[in-house]
């Protein structure tokens, strides 16, 4: 019994560490392109775990991204945050599914231009009403909404 006790301790101590070591990796931006309208696309090697960690990962760095990734000036912007996966490919050579599923950069240069549209999480910005945010998970995809007091809340649709 008392070995048990020890195991499953240990366990969960490692389990503990994992999670930790993962949220505290930084999220590295490996592409980002900015069509200078309302879309910018971010592809990135991890996003921390939980919907909350995601979201303020973005609100921490919003102003980096509006500086960075210039939009016009308009009354919406969408921010999709795109899995890096198995890396950029090249369009005539994908056969691991339909190729809707890619989303090509005319501005990479190369052959492998490409990259199959996982999107973790997609922040839709708006000048008259609160931020949204869709994070995108096995069930579907959850949605928030920053309200004007700045607090995160989650939305259920009827």
């Amino acid at each position: 019994m008392n070995n048990k006790c020890k195991k499953i301790a240990l366990c969960l101590f490692l389990l503990a560490g994992t999670y930790n070591l993962w949220t505290l990796r930084p999220v590295k931006i490996l592409y980002a392109y900015s069509d200078f309208g309302s879309t910018v696309f971010l592809v990135v090697d991890h996003l921390p775990w939980t919907d909350r960690d995601k979201i303020r990962w973005y609100l921490t760095h919003r102003e980096e991204f509006k500086r960075k990734y210039p939009l016009l000036d308009q009354d919406w912007f969408r921010y999709y945050v795109i899995d890096i996966g198995n890396g950029f490919t090249n369009a005539k050579n994908y056969h691991d599914g339909p190729y809707e599923d890619l989303y090509c950069f005319p501005t990479i240069k190369d052959d492998a231009d490409c990259i199959v549209k996982d999107y973790l999480f997609i922040v839709d910005e708006y000048s008259d009403s609160n931020t949204t945010f869709g994070v995108t998970f096995i069930d579907g995809e959850h949605e928030y909404q920053l309200t004007p007091e700045k607090q995160i809340e989650r939305v259920f649709y009827p």
